[in-house]
């Protein structure tokens, strides 16, 4: 076995750990959660808004549950074309209204799909 054949096997087991764990999570708590839409109140982005590449966008939210407002304790990212003011359809916990949830099917998905195109191209030699 060579240098990239261990890399993409190691990248593999990454990818499919990462998706392991956000679908326990979402099997352990998307029973208690639910959906809403919420408005932007802040955003942070760990490099200068200017920067497009490998950056991104945390926003705070403010939502309403059953008639009382309720402002994120915690941050999700948001796309980088979200601006203060927008809306978002947002998880939260039902026992905890200001804790939000980023559960997301697409990313599991997205996540086996590397996992799986890594395991092939190290079993056939594509790289």
């Amino acid at each position: 076995m060579d240098i990239n054949e261990t890399v993409l096997y190691i990248v593999a087991a990454f990818a499919l750990g990462f998706a392991l764990y956000n679908m326990g999570c979402f099997i352990i708590k998307g029973k208690n959660t639910a959906r809403t839409t919420g408005t932007i109140i802040s955003l942070t982005s760990p490099n200068p808004s200017t920067a497009k590449a490998r950056n991104s966008k945390w926003a705070q939210i403010s939502y309403t549950v059953n008639g009382k407002s309720y402002t994120s304790e915690n941050r999700v990212q948001v796309p980088m074309s979200s601006e203060v003011g927008g809306s978002i359809s947002i998880r939260y916990d039902l026992d905890i209204p200001t804790k939000l949830y980023s559960f997301s099917l697409s990313r599991i998905l997205i996540a086996v799909f590397i996992a799986g195109i890594c395991i092939i191209a190290a079993i056939f030699k594509l790289i």
